[in-house]
């Protein structure tokens, strides 16, 4: 399985390996020290971004959390159908319940009088609209319970094809968070080795640009411009930057200058 953020990382490596391959081996220099930390700490870095990554998609994907939270929604909408449709069955059901025993009363011939006849028939008709409107209403319960039930169906058939694409990774994602996780420890045990040697006012000065730069301690010197803030850099700290052993800084960024 590829992942572009270790790829990165290779890359930054091979890189900085072929900056500084040609560079005369009598005088090993501060800034190329400095350079090849930076690179161990970039390469470091994109194997903790590709660590990040690989562990949060452990956890859980984002298609199968929006797949998840679309069958919660249709759940909920279904489930609120379901509870309008129980209340109307209820009323349906009472007002059932009130006129049955009116019919009886109206056509088993225990009430003799017209006038409490009429007022039999008068309720019953009241009775018997108010169900009608709420059998009415229950039909069209039945249509939006119907849709709302297959639009559950298909929100199901997502979560659980998602989950078999997250299942089918996860070992993987398991092994690939193993191999990053060594890549980081080789790469921690390298650094380590870096530091020593480096001065160790060089390493503070490394060390305090590279937290205030978001990582990015060295600027490369190109046609006399700081790759780090485009600035143009004074001829005096040009100069400097081709001393074998000072440090010289941008004046505008502060990041470290190498040549190249």
């Amino acid at each position: 399985m590829p992942f572009t953020w270790a790829g990165r990382a290779a890359s930054v490596s091979v890189a900085v390996r072929l900056r500084t391959a040609g560079r005369p081996r009598c005088i090993v220099t501060q800034v190329s020290e400095i350079v090849t930390l930076q690179a161990i700490d970039d390469e470091a870095a994109a194997y903790r971004a590709a660590l990040e990554d690989v562990e949060r998609r452990l956890r859980g994907s984002d298609e199968l959390d929006a797949a998840r939270r679309e069958l919660s929604v249709t759940e909920s909408a279904l489930a609120a159908v379901r509870k309008e449709q129980r209340a109307l069955e209820a009323q349906i059901e009472a007002l059932t319940a009130k006129i049955e025993p009116e019919e009886r009363r109206l056509y088993d011939g225990s009430v003799k009088n017209p006038k409490e006849l009429s007022s039999i028939q008068h309720e019953l008709g009241s009775l018997k609209e108010r169900r009608a409107g709420f059998e009415e209403q229950l039909l069209e319960v039945f249509s939006r319970a119907e849709i709302t039930e297959r639009e559950r169906g298909r929100a199901a058939k997502a979560v659980a094809r998602c989950e078999a694409i997250w299942e089918r990774d996860q070992q993987d994602l398991r092994r690939e968070s193993k191999r990053l996780s060594d890549l980081i420890a080789r790469t921690q045990g390298r650094r380590e080795e870096q530091q020593g040697r480096l001065a160790p006012r060089s390493l503070q000065l490394y060390e305090d640009v590279r937290r205030r730069k978001g990582g990015m301690a060295v600027a490369h010197l190109r046609a006399g411009v700081c790759s780090g803030c485009r600035v143009m850099i004074p001829e005096g700290m040009r100069k400097r930057a081709f001393s074998s052993d000072a440090l010289a800084q941008c004046p505008n960024c502060e990041r470290i200058l190498s040549l190249g």
